[in-house]
C-alpha cells in the first residue's frame, strides 16, 4: 500500500487572490477534474466543500485542494481533518506520481468566487470583480453585490465609479470577496500563523 503524500495544512489561503490558469474554474486540468471527482465525496461528507484544485508540477509537485463551509467558516482545524481524510483517499486512490506534498487551506476574508451560485451568499457584500472583455469602458470593478441571476449567469454590482453594473458572468475573468483585512497580528492573520504546521508520513 502506498504511502501518503506529506500533508501542508494552513488556516488560510493566499490573501490576495490570482488566477494564473483556468480563469473562474474550480478545476482546469483533466487530472485535476479527476482529484476533484476524488475529493468532493470526502469533503461533503464533512459539510465542506471544494473551492479549488490546482496541481503544479508533474512530479514532486505540490496538489494545493483550497475547502470551506457553506457560511465561509472554516477554519485550521477543518483544514486538519480534511487534510488527513484526503490524504487517507488518495493513498488509495490516487492518479498523481508518488512524489508530491498535499496542501489543503481555506480561503480566509478574500474568498475566490467560481460561479454566481457563490455570489448569493455575500448579498451585499463588496467584491473585486475582473472583466475579460472591457465593459463601460473597462475591466476592473469593486463594490458590493445587489443582485444574482443563476438561470441567466449574471450579477450586479454597485461599482464605485459607474454605479450599477449587469456582468455576465462569461465575461468574468476573476472575482473575489473583498472583505476588510486584518490588522497585522490580529484575527485570521494571527491564526494563519500559530495554525501552520506540516506532517509527514
Amino acid at each position: 500500500k502506498p504511502a501518503p503524500p506529506p500533508l501542508v495544512v494552513t488556516g488560510f489561503g493566499p490573501i490576495f487572490f490570482a488566477l494564473i490558469h483556468g480563469e473562474g474554474m474550480i478545476a482546469v486540468s483533466d487530472l485535476e477534474q479527476r482529484i476533484l471527482a476524488i475529493a468532493q465525496p470526502v469533503t461533503e461528507s464533512m459539510g465542506l466543500e471544494v473551492v479549488r484544485v490546482r496541481f503544479d508540477g508533474a512530479t514532486g509537485g505540490t496538489l494545493q485542494i483550497m475547502i470551506d463551509r457553506a457560511d465561509g467558516g472554516a477554519n485550521i482545524d477543518d483544514c486538519s481533518a480534511a487534510g488527513a481524510a484526503l490524504s487517507a483517499v488518495l493513498s488509495v486512490d490516487d492518479p498523481i506520481d508518488p512524489h508530491y506534498v498535499l496542501e489543503v487551506s481555506s480561503p480566509g476574508l478574500q474568498r475566490p468566487l467560481f460561479r454566481p451560485s457563490q455570489c448569493q451568499r455575500y448579498m451585499g457584500q463588496p467584491i473585486r470583480l475582473q472583466t475579460k472583455t472591457a465593459q463601460d469602458g473597462k475591466r476592473a470593478f469593486i463594490g458590493p453585490i445587489c443582485a444574482v441571476e443563476e438561470e441567466e449567469n449574471a450579477i450586479s454590482i454597485v461599482d464605485q465609479e459607474r454605479g450599477q453594473v449587469r456582468v455576465s458572468w462569461a465575461n468574468v475573468a476573476r472575482a473575489h470577496v473583498d472583505l476588510p483585512l486584518p490588522l497585522p497580528g490580529k484575527g485570521p492573520e494571527k491564526k494563519r500563523r500559530k495554525g501552520r504546521r506540516r506532517q509527514t508520513r
